[in-house]
């Protein structure tokens, strides 16, 4: 499915929804393990924003993470994404946990974050976006200071080339490398809001 967006055109190409369900696979997690990605950056009673969140496959296992104190805001362009991470959401009992969100196409809708996430996670979603310096100055808006972001993107899709004028953007507009952590199949980046 492709969208277009006439005002400010976000939009290069969605991943269809059914995908989602390929991308939230078990057997992902031989090749991507959630934990093992997530855990050296979060805690307990943290607030994250993910964007482009699919049908969980990162959001359950850091609702997990975060625990009752903590909150994950997912937030995606599509419906039927979110139904199913709705789903998914209350089968593992932590609908309490996890806020999601319906984005519009100019727009994250997320204003009320502003300054207020301890960690934002962009995973394989930046190149899906026409407006990629919009997406990542609404992403760097919701950071509180010292913030962390982990942006990666896949190799398949996004060349390295690509990925460090992203870098250089976000360096650019108030973040710093922070670490560079390797995620098979991806280009990776830790950024930190200063």
């Amino acid at each position: 499915m492709i969208i277009i967006y006439e005002r400010i055109g976000w939009k290069k190409h969605v991943c269809p929804w059914y995908l989602g369900y390929v991308l939230a696979s078990p057997l992902r997690r031989l090749y991507q393990n959630p934990e093992k990605i997530l855990n050296p950056y979060l805690k307990q009673g943290m607030k994250v924003l993910e964007v482009g969140p699919g049908m969980g496959f990162f959001s359950l296992p850091m609702a997990r993470i975060v625990g009752e104190s903590g909150r994950i805001f997912c937030i995606d362009l599509q419906e039927k994404m979110l139904q199913s991470l709705r789903r998914r959401t209350m089968k593992a009992n932590l609908l309490g946990r996890i806020e999601m969100r319906l984005c519009s196409e100019s727009s994250l809708r997320i204003d009320d974050l502003a300054g207020s996430m301890d960690f934002a996670l962009a995973f394989a979603v930046v190149h899906e976006v026409s407006d990629q310096k919009l997406l990542l100055m609404e992403i760097f808006r919701s950071l509180k200071k010292d913030g962390l972001l982990l942006l990666s993107e896949p190799k398949g899709h996004v060349t390295k080339e690509e990925f460090e004028k992203t870098v250089v953007f976000a360096q650019s507009n108030g973040m710093e490398k922070a670490g560079s952590p390797s995620i098979r199949g991806s280009h990776s980046v830790v950024l930190r809001k200063i």
